[in-house]
């Protein structure tokens, strides 16, 4: 049986008042497996809410992935909760780090996250380098970090990818993945770029001891990318600073 994972939802300040008062209604009705019918009409009535307030929160709540619409069922809305706000079944997690193999390259395309310049192709030969590492818990991949030969700088990597869980997110497992990055290339230099409309990664980079070298200019200011470098250590500290998207 899944739960909300309620302690997340509670932090995320852009839900607002109506949205949790519709919330705790729904947690009565809805399940993660299937979707429910639900009466906006008698839930305004019970929680004495406008109806276009109902609207309004249910719209809110579909937007923060915290529901999902289903099919009408006559005039009534069916909605489920999204598995991505399930609750950890434990406060801390148990994960095992290690090395990415050939058969770990469908579950993290599912992951999705790909661009022009890195796809999954290029995954697949940073897995067979041994440059990909992923953690696992439970059976499932729950974070990965790949890097990429940079072909201009002798000894230089880019960081290509860096990925958690948004389930698994604040409890360092970005950070545990980035030390393993750092222990396998020690003494080589580590580049990564940053888009300036990405504070929670920036503040990583920085917390990690990257420093900023330089900026590719985009079409206009969102696009513009941060360029920063740092050398790989052996003995990189893990406890970091923790940031929103390390934790």
């Amino acid at each position: 049986m899944t739960s909300l994972d309620t302690l997340t939802i509670a932090r995320d300040r852009g839900l607002g008042l109506e949205a949790h008062r519709v919330l705790r209604c729904l947690e009565r009705s809805l399940s993660f497996d299937r979707y429910e019918p639900v009466d906006a009409g008698a839930m305004a009535r019970m929680l004495e809410m406008r109806p276009q307030a109902i609207s309004r929160a249910l719209r809110v709540l579909i937007e923060r992935g915290i529901i999902a619409r289903g099919a009408p069922i006559g005039r009534a809305g069916t909605f489920r909760f999204e598995g991505s706000v399930a609750a950890l079944p434990v406060c801390g997690v148990d994960a095992v780090l290690r090395s990415a193999q050939e058969a770990d390259l469908e579950r993290l395309t599912r992951a999705g996250g790909f661009t022009a310049a890195y796809g999954r192709d290029e995954l697949r030969r940073d897995i067979a380098a041994g440059r990909c590492w992923v953690l696992v818990a439970e059976g499932a991949i729950i974070g990965h970090l790949a890097i990429r030969k940079d072909p201009s700088i002798e000894m230089s990597y880019l960081l290509a990818r860096l990925q958690v869980d948004r389930r698994y997110r604040r409890l360092g497992l970005a950070k545990r993945l980035l030390v393993a990055m750092e222990r396998s290339l020690d003494g080589n230099r580590i580049h990564a770029y940053c888009a300036v409309s990405d504070p929670e990664f920036l503040k990583f980079l920085i917390d990690a001891g990257f420093t900023l070298s330089g900026y590719v200019k985009g079409r206009d200011e969102r696009e513009t990318r941060l360029f920063f470098g740092k050398t790989a250590a052996a003995s990189a500290e893990i406890g970091l600073p923790r940031t929103a998207l390390a934790g």
